[in-house]
């Protein structure tokens, strides 16, 4: 196996020359990481962000206690109907969403004890219309469940005997996850593809593109041996890929440190990352690259061209997005602690890196995933090799 580190030299050499690596395996995971962010930022703000509804009310000016709510909220714009408009009127003209009707004795009727009716008029056709009907029913409901208690006290009544029984919160003292759910959810895959796509772009020119140019039999009269310049080969592919995983992993650090509002959001819970977690998250993404660095050096060697390489790469990408995005949603299933999940590569990587993110390792998943990216990445480089000393798969064109 000498020489070996002089053919990985070669060509992490020839990869910094060509500005396509620099591109897609370094600087294109970094910007698309910061536009991931950003894209995710702008969609969690608009979904969360408390809109006013345009509510028209009649006679607010008996119906203080509620009103007084409905501004506590912050979730909605009073406006007072017109004297002798009617509440159908009123929305017909686009003056609000809904009316809300308070009787003229709404005050006394409610100090009594009594429960007075209280008059919504929308349209159930428009959306915007029903949206702002069931804000008005989750300011009811908590204004109602505030008025029972305060009438049960007057009254000398202990609420709780008319409950069938209490519900009380118990949060188990876990540690803060790395960002928000948002990324805890997204990051495993893309560690997972950038770790596949980061030698994709250039597997190609690495053994079926030097059968092209001719190139492939001056590395080979050399006195390196084949199994070394595979090695080689295999180590500088692997150490792209690496670093365009290290590169996507840097763009979330930039946005989490970046004073952007829009993205503050989804990393409310800091970048806070255990030792545990970090050596966990390194212990699954090397072998991971490795196996995909084995795989794709084999599929490069076993092509007469770079366009049949990319013919075979676009059928083995459907291979690694399955289980990829497959991984974006076991979290919300009974699946991820299933023990069979650690023998499903690709799928068993990004969930113990979920795991991680959420600073909980569990040791036994992580030495299972290990160990399976382990063997398949010496499948891998092993397949590589054997194609590579075999003269009909090498110098064939």
């Amino acid at each position: 196996m000498r020489g070996w580190s002089d053919v990985f030299r070669k060509e992490l050499k020839e990869f910094v020359r060509d500005k396509r690596v620099l591109y897609s395996a370094v600087l294109g995971p970094l910007v698309l990481e910061v536009f991931i962010i950003l894209l995710f930022g702008y969609l969690s703000t608009s979904f969360t962000k408390d809109f006013a509804h345009k509510v028209v009310v009649e006679n607010s000016r008996h119906a203080e206690p509620f009103l007084s709510a409905m501004v506590e909220s912050k979730k909605f714009e009073i406006v007072e109907l017109t004297p002798g408009m009617s509440a159908e009127e009123a929305l017909a003209q686009k003056m609000g969403r809904l009316a809300i009707s308070f009787p003229e004795n709404f005050q006394e009727l409610l100090e009594a004890g009594q429960s007075p009716e209280v008059r919504v008029t929308y349209d159930p056709n428009e959306e915007t219309a029903l949206i702002s009907l069931a804000a008005v029913k989750e300011v009811y409901s908590s204004f109602a469940s505030k008025y029972s208690i305060e009438r049960m006290t007057e009254l000398n009544i202990d609420a709780r005997t008319l409950l069938p029984f209490v519900l009380v919160e118990d949060k188990l003292p876990v540690e803060k996850p790395f960002a928000g759910a948002w990324l805890v959810g997204f990051l495993p895959y893309l560690i997972v593809i950038w770790a596949f796509y980061g030698g994709f772009s250039i597997v190609g020119d690495l053994v079926a593109g030097e059968k092209e140019r001719g190139s492939l039999e001056t590395l080979l009269i050399t006195p390196v041996s084949r199994q070394a310049i595979a090695f080689g080969k295999f180590c500088a592919l692997g150490s792209v890929s690496l670093a365009s995983c290290i590169s996507a992993l840097a763009g979330v650090l930039i946005m989490g440190v970046a004073p952007i509002p829009m993205t503050q959001r989804l990393f409310e819970s800091g970048l806070s990352l255990s030792p545990a977690s970090m050596f966990a998250i390194a212990v699954t993404i090397i072998p991971l690259v490795m196996f995909f660095a084995g795989i794709l050096l084999a599929v490069s060697t076993f092509a007469r061209n770079q366009r049949e390489v990319q013919s075979y790469l676009s059928l083995l990408s459907f291979v690694v997005l399955i289980p990829a995005i497959f991984s974006q949603i076991i979290g919300y299933t009974d699946i991820a602690g299933k023990a069979w999940v650690n023998f499903i590569p690709i799928l068993n990587s990004a969930s113990v890196m979920r795991d991680a993110l959420l600073n909980r390792v569990d040791w036994t998943s992580l030495g299972m995933t290990s160990a399976v990216s382990v063997v398949l990445a010496i499948g891998g480089l092993w397949l590589a090799v054997k194609l590579f000393t075999k003269e009909k798969v090498l110098m064939r064109v």
